[in-house]
């Protein structure tokens, strides 16, 4: 008898289980862009928000972009704290003319059991793009032609012409052999990476507040790059914010020193692509902050090469 109760019990206890399971929906990624028509190099604000999956961990977003391709990334992506699931936002450009199709976007998630599973955006909507040229078809530059009533060579501009080039030529060969007259009795010694970079923070410092905030940004993260790329051996000058961001992982360089590089660049892509404003204590601080991220990375690097050199020994 009592059998026959609990069997119900139990057999509705799976059936509302198995529901729960079915209504947990798979994790997937909604892309979101304006539907205004743009130009081409127009700056385009994406929204990429994470969708289902339960009690999944989701990574970072990627997105895949190629050199000379339809797009490229100005800024991001950046998660927007407090959103979970997790939501990003871009800045991207259009480099080509008509309905693009935005890049590849994907994400990592890890299941509740630990496995690992790639998410890639199924939907990617369309931007029209136009072209900054005027709308008429078959737009042709026009041939050069030659002013009316002028053949052959204009010998009456060769002297008025001719002298002034002279006269700048021979200011332009003493200058080149002055200088690498002192060049040659005063040989430059270029500084060590971080001297270099904590050099160029001191003169950003005096400039702040008397120079425009995109200026100095643009200098502190021209900055940042140089010496990345001078002590990972890695072309980080040519890299975006999202590139260096991969690199630090891949390199396994520390948490402070990833979190360091990740904050100041997203002060000055704001500052220089989104126009976000900044106050002189903001970029002070972006510079502290880079300062500290590049003295942790010269005491990790400092102390790898350190043990490499002890296991060689030994």
């Amino acid at each position: 008898m009592r059998a026959e109760r609990v069997r119900p019990a139990l057999v509705a206890v799976l059936v509302i289980a198995a529901a729960q399971v079915a209504a947990v929906e798979p994790p997937t990624l909604e892309v979101k862009a304006p539907k205004t028509a743009v130009s081409v190099g127009d700056r385009v604000p994406v929204q990429v928000s994470a969708r289902g999956g339960g009690d999944v961990m989701w990574g970072e977003l990627s997105v895949e972009t190629e050199p000379g391709g339809s797009w490229e990334v100005v800024s991001g992506p950046r998660e927007v704290e407090g959103a979970r699931p997790p939501v990003w936002q871009m800045v991207m450009a259009p480099m080509k003319v008509g309905d693009l199709e935005l890049p590849k976007m994907q994400a990592i998630v890890r299941l509740p059991g630990g496995e690992a599973q790639t998410v890639v955006a199924s939907e990617l909507p369309e931007v029209s793009v136009a072209s900054v040229l005027p709308p008429e078809e078959n737009v042709e530059p026009e041939p050069l032609r030659a002013p009316l009533g002028v053949h052959g060579f204009p010998w009456e501009w060769a002297l008025p012409i001719g002298l002034p080039l002279v006269l700048i030529g021979a200011v332009l060969v003493l200058w080149v052999t002055r200088r690498r007259a002192g060049a040659a009795t005063a040989p430059a010694v270029e500084l060590a990476p971080f001297e270099e970079f904590d050099q160029l923070l001191r003169q950003l410092k005096e400039r702040v507040g008397h120079e425009p905030a995109e200026g100095v940004c643009d200098r502190i993260a021209g900055g940042l790059r140089r010496f990345l790329e001078r002590r990972s051996n890695e072309p980080a000058e040519e890299m975006t914010s999202f590139e260096l961001r991969l690199l630090a992982r891949r390199l396994g360089w520390p948490e402070s020193v990833q979190r360091g590089v990740q904050d100041v660049m997203r002060v000055a892509d704001g500052t220089r692509f989104g126009r976000l404003p900044s106050s002189d204590g903001e970029l002070l601080r972006a510079m502290e902050e880079a300062r500290s991220a590049a003295r942790g990375l010269e005491e990790h690097l400092a102390a790898a090469e350190e043990s490499e050199t002890e296991e060689a020994v030994q």
